[in-house]
């Protein structure tokens, strides 16, 4: 379960563990929306890319194992399990009320107590520092039973603060646990304020180590920087392993994030919608290697990298389906080593099942081919193998192109939709406005049907165009010129630039939509530290002001 889950659909399901989590937590009236929001990515990429398990049968033999630690982030937990199989995600709704097992804290599942705990929680949370003690017992039981389990352990930085937490690190090293790893959720508030106010811990990273703990340090909300820690873990002998994940409280909602008093609030259920709606609208910058001057493509991915966009935009030309050619396979399999990142491969070729292995072994994450270039026999094959190795599958369709009917079937196997706003095969071309009626009577033709993957904009999107393809429902943009088309210094600031129209698109589609639900002021007034640097682009300056 979870082991070949592709890397868009992750994200989907880290997006449905914060719907869910949030939803529960607003119909509750209480719950703990920081920590929960802060370790989406660190549970959900265990539950849903990495751990073995079975929903069906929660006591498996050789199962991994979770002990979830920081007990408070429940609503996230209880969210990540439903949503991995265990229970039904619409009991998030139950979330701490009478009779329900979904409790402030989880309790251990047993069949002694089946109706008041959860399939798939080893362990009763509750008071902290002790989950890293129990995991310990776990992973030395199991490996004198001579299983092949692994343990892992969430704790929260605050809850270093333990004395037991460092009891419990010098005997997983004394006992050399090598299948055991501890993650720690570096989110860096706790309870009353922020961590390093009340009780500093650093430097994290160099105690853990002095204990003899293999540590490796990622960024909490990169699936794929945890992917790769995951996987240095399993090649780890001799020690136990500490993955230091640096995340950021109440990360997904913009007003949540980094404020210590959401750490245990519920939002109002009159604002949920709007919660729900800034989820889904979750986006993803993909800069064009091939746009601008001709350089060394290392380096043009190590430079937005720095910038921290989502994907690596790979544009592949044959010379024949378009009229130029660029890289091919052979290419993208040696820039695989300069980066974790993901890579969105865009096959702009003739007979793409031919050559869809190389791109598999290449190691690209998303691989997309034109309706224009297979049928629907060839697509299908395509997909299974694109799947089967764990990568998710796009479309792109030309500007003249409608959506092709025969692909209507395969919708729940497609992860992205690529709408070209400029004929494929050169760069640096103006965007063609005409297309935007198209996308946005796709967009809502294809989520009607179930699609729930993603609608990818590309061709001429810069800070201007942006704005109209999120309006007409994109959410994944390739950006080419508008990032590579000066020196290196002008990078920097043309990725703020197209983070903030999308930002401020956002803002005013939320206060849009918090007028029709007659939550406006209310909403502003929550949202106000956010809506500051937007004010005059809003229109809002006045209202803002006037809110206390």
């Amino acid at each position: 379960m979870g082991l070949n889950m592709r890397y868009l659909e992750l994200r989907r399901k880290i997006r449905e563990v914060r719907m869910w989590a949030i939803q529960g937590i607003a119909e509750a009236g209480s719950g703990h929306p920081g920590a929960s929001f802060s370790a989406a990515e660190i549970m959900g990429t265990l539950y849903f890319r990495k751990m073995r398990y079975d929903p069906k049968n929660p006591d498996l033999e050789d199962r991994d194992y979770f002990i979830n630690s920081k007990a408070h982030s429940a609503p996230g937990y209880y969210s990540t399990l439903a949503v991995a199989g265990f229970f039904p995600p619409e009991e998030l709704k139950t979330l701490r009320k009478l009779g329900s097992r979904l409790q402030g804290h989880p309790v251990r599942h047993s069949e002694y107590q089946k109706n008041h705990s959860v399939p798939g929680v080893e362990y009763s949370g509750g008071s902290l520092g002790i989950g890293l003690s129990v995991g310990i017992g776990i992973a030395l039981a199991s490996r004198l039973d001579n299983k092949k389990s692994r343990v892992y352990v969430m704790i929260g930085d605050g809850e270093a603060n333990e004395g037991q937490v460092w009891e419990a690190s010098m005997a997983a090293a004394k006992f050399k646990l090598e299948n055991f790893v501890a993650i720690l959720d570096r989110n860096r508030i706790q309870q009353d304020g922020f961590a390093e106010d009340i009780m500093p811990i650093d430097p994290t990273k160099d105690k853990w180590a002095a204990f003899n703990w293999q540590v490796f340090e990622v960024d909490g909300h990169r699936v794929e920087q945890i992917m790769d820690a995951l996987a240095k873990a399993d090649e780890t002998h001799d020690k136990p392993v500490m993955i230091i994940a640096n995340t950021v409280k109440g990360n997904g909602i913009r007003h949540m994030a980094n404020n210590p008093q959401w750490h245990g609030k519920a939002p109002s259920k009159k604002q949920l919608p709007l919660l729900l709606e800034e989820l889904e609208s979750e986006y993803l910058i993909a800069p064009s290697i091939i746009a601008g001057v001709r350089e060394n493509y290392e380096e043009k991915i190590k430079l937005v990298e720095r910038e921290g966009v989502e994907l690596i935009h790979l544009d592949v030309m044959d010379g024949k389906f378009v009229p130029n050619s660029t890289f091919l396979a052979d290419t993208i399999k040696k820039l695989r080593r300069v980066t974790s990142l993901p890579f969105d491969a865009h096959l702009m070729i003739e007979k793409p099942l031919d050559h869809i292995d190389e791109y598999i072994d290449a190691r690209c994450d998303i691989v997309t081919v034109h309706a224009e270039a297979c049928n629907e026999n060839e697509f299908a094959q395509i997909k299974d193998k694109l799947i089967a190795a764990g990568i998710s599958p796009g479309v792109a369709i030309n500007p003249p192109t409608q959506f092709p009917e025969w692909l209507y079937p395969h919708l729940k196997d497609i992860d992205t939709v690529t709408v070209m706003s400029v004929n494929p095969g050169f760069s640096g071309q103006k965007f063609m406005p005409e297309v935007l009626p198209k996308m946005m009577a796709l967009n809502k033709d294809l989520r009607e049907r179930g699609f729930r993957g993603y609608i990818e904009a590309d061709g001429g999107i810069d800070s201007v165009t942006l704005q109209q393809v999120y309006d007409a429902g994109a959410r994944i943009f390739v950006a080419g010129s508008a990032v590579y088309k000066n020196s290196n210094s002008d990078i920097h600031s043309a990725i703020i630039e197209l983070r903030h129209e999308a930002a401020v698109t956002l803002e005013r589609k939320l206060i849009d939509h918090a007028t029709r639900l007659g939550v406006r002021k209310e909403w502003m007034n929550a949202r106000k530290h956010i809506l500051i640097p937007y004010a005059t682009r809003l229109g809002i300056k006045g209202e803002l002001h006037a809110i206390e």
